[in-house]
């Protein structure tokens, strides 16, 4: 077998997979090792790389794209399916969260076999066709969170993609963002915590005070309009109102 064909170009839904999928991919924690050729797609080189080859075994990001895609009649590397995925789209936002999960669980429910056991159809008044309520709902961590120990809140924090505002330069090439951080203080689950922290920018140059980005795993992975921004953030604040209606078990108001 040779190597895959140098494409003249990759799309603009490859281009926006490899940036949000490289640092999980980089980290270990999903898909196929090959971190290096996503963050070069990410970065729009001619990288001969099998970007839907790669995408299709990330066993939780592919089956969302796949399902989403489905359901708005498009291609799961279409870029409104992988923008809609990984930080939401109108057009995603407006799908039916019943038949998403119902379609999704017929995916990942045979996957997960009897290790997760909480993927059933009571799990469908949080669902949501988005990466927050794969973090934050299909995730065990959220469930961990009584448990007292760090580990998952450092998880669920890095893990979340969190909307950011940049507020400065320092040296060494990192950028100045102010961005809310998880906290579970109380048996509450929330990102109302504000802060200022020097990141990295992966695949983002000539960045300017003021412009938002979307941050994952401790770094700058893409640049946001203000629209998409905020959108993120009401989903991401949507999915934690619907955990925290699970922990406090009480019904969602």
């Amino acid at each position: 077998m040779g190597s895959p064909p140098v494409p003249a170009r990759h799309t603009r839904g490859e281009q926006l997979f490899g940036r949000y999928a490289y640092s999980p991919n980089e980290l270990g924690y999903c898909g196929p090792a090959g971190a290096a050729g996503l963050a070069a797609v990410a970065r729009g080189e001619n990288a001969a790389v099998d970007v839907r080859g790669v995408a299709s075994r990330f066993s939780g990001a592919w089956a969302y794209q796949v399902v989403i895609a489905d359901m708005l009649g498009l291609d799961p590397l279409d870029a409104e399916v992988v923008r809609g995925y990984w930080t939401g789209t109108a057009a995603t936002a407006a799908l039916d969260r019943q038949e998403f999960w119902a379609r999704l669980l017929a995916v990942i429910g045979p996957q997960a076999g009897s290790y997760w056991k909480h993927l059933d159809a009571a799990l469908a008044v949080e669902a949501a066709p988005n990466h927050a309520f794969h973090v934050l709902g299909v995730y065990p961590w959220t469930r961990l969170l009584t448990t007292g120990r760090p580990e998952p809140v450092q998880v669920i924090d890095s893990c979340c993609i969190r909307p950011a505002t940049v507020v400065g330069f320092a040296d060494e090439g990192l950028v100045e963002v102010e961005a809310a951080s998880l906290r579970f203080t109380d048996g509450v689950l929330s990102f109302d915590t504000v802060s200022t922290t020097r990141v990295e920018s992966l695949f983002v140059p000539d960045l300017a005070v003021g412009e938002r980005v979307a941050l994952h795993w401790g770094a700058i992975c893409d640049r946001l309009t203000s629209e998409e921004a905020s959108l993120l953030g009401v989903q991401l604040g949507d999915q934690v109102r619907r955990v925290n209606a699970r922990l406090s078990a009480r019904p969602l108001a």
